[in-house]
């Protein structure tokens, strides 16, 4: 057991906490105590935000009171008893092993975004910690991730979801926040056979397995009254989605349950913020029609494609379902030297600062 050292606080007073977590960890099957997922999700955004690696992490009880909103003495029991629990809570996810990385020899054959060309789905099964502690006299727990747990961890620039914590702190129960998850998850994706709202479409056993409840509720009417419906009425009082339930039968069975999303929440009018800003030079988008937009160049499309590709708020609007961070930022780079691309994206490269006569630096 490693030396308890205080650690500076990841979450404080009055900083926004947006959860960046790995898409197969949104999808995964697991059961949690409402506590327990606040925890784990608060630790593995930690862990993934600091950029260190690793699979170790202290969350203290001032970080996880102020997160959620709590009495900090609160926060103290909370963290001693989930450390009580953690070590034997388990969980299910999906990666792909992709042949094409497997054929060119690369040492890492697996990826977390399903791939679009030749792939093989893999289930892991695996405990969430390899070690647990808690500090009472410091009011911290220590938590070391499984092995497969921090892999997931390090590789979740490839597809990850991102949401706002906050939201979910006056969510009631485990199922709520999974479903809410999995909302913002879906909530950009393209609809389909000629729906107006993205989908969410799984067998009931697919769901049963998601929410961890794969062996409770035999019957179907209760497992929808007492873990779907109460879930949906949450998120929509919220109003930032309203969700509609709706199922597939064959005779008088359920087979599919599908959750329609409508997407209430309005953009953020936050601005890009980059050194390439010049406010005393006229940009391109001022008396300037569509038809007048010009593509950029190669080398100023590498530039504001990355400066673009790796901003959270572009991503959330224009990242495909699946999409890998690599790939979304190619495609928009190749995008930018298009008409078209400029035309769609003008708003967003005029936030980050691009104007008609700005020249890359040679």
């Amino acid at each position: 057991m490693p030396e308890f050292i205080a650690k500076p606080n990841f979450y404080v007073e009055g900083k926004e906490i947006v959860i960046s977590k790995s898409n197969a960890l949104i999808e995964g099957a697991y059961d949690l105590s409402p506590s327990e997922h606040d925890l784990l999700t608060l630790a593995v955004n930690k862990l993934h935000n600091q950029g260190t690696g690793g699979k170790q992490v202290f969350i203290s009880a001032q970080e996880f009171s102020t997160a959620n909103k709590i009495n900090s003495n609160y926060s103290y029991e909370v963290l001693k008893e989930t450390a009580q629990r953690l070590y034997d809570r388990k969980l299910s996810c999906t990666i792909y092993l992709d042949e094409l990385k497997q054929m060119a020899g690369e040492e890492d054959i697996y990826t977390i975004a399903r791939p679009k060309t030749s792939h093989e789905p893999t289930k892991l099964n695996f405990r969430w910690l390899q070690a647990v502690s808690y500090q009472e006299q410091s009011g911290f727990i220590y938590l070391m991730f499984s092995d497969p747990l921090a892999y997931l961890i390090s590789k979740t620039g490839e597809a990850y979801t991102k949401y706002d914590y906050a939201k979910t702190i006056d969510l009631n129960g485990f199922h709520t926040k999974r479903l809410y998850e999995l909302v913002n998850k879906w909530k950009g994706a393209s609809p389909t056979n000629g729906k107006q709202h993205p989908q969410i479409v799984m067998a009931l056993d697919e769901w049963k397995e998601f929410f961890g409840c794969a062996d409770k509720y035999p019957q179907t009417a209760e497992f929808k009254r007492r873990v779907l419906l109460p879930s949906i009425k949450q998120i929509n009082e919220q109003k930032d989605f309203i969700l509609t339930l709706d199922q597939e039968k064959v005779g008088r069975i359920i087979t599919h349950f599908i959750i329609s999303i409508k997407d209430n929440q309005k953009p953020k009018n936050k601005g890009l913020k980059y050194p390439f800003r010049n406010a005393d030079t006229v940009d391109m988008f001022t008396g300037t029609t569509d038809a007048e937009l010009k593509p950029l160049n190669t080398k100023t499309a590498d530039m504001f494609g990355n400066i673009l590709g790796y901003d959270s708020s572009f991503g959330g609007k224009y990242a495909q379902q699946g999409e890998s961070m690599p790939s979304f930022v190619a495609r928009i780079k190749r995008e930018l030297q298009t008409v078209e691309g400029v035309v769609r994206y003008a708003e967003d490269l005029k936030q980050a600062g691009y104007t008609s006569n700005y020249k890359p630096k040679q």
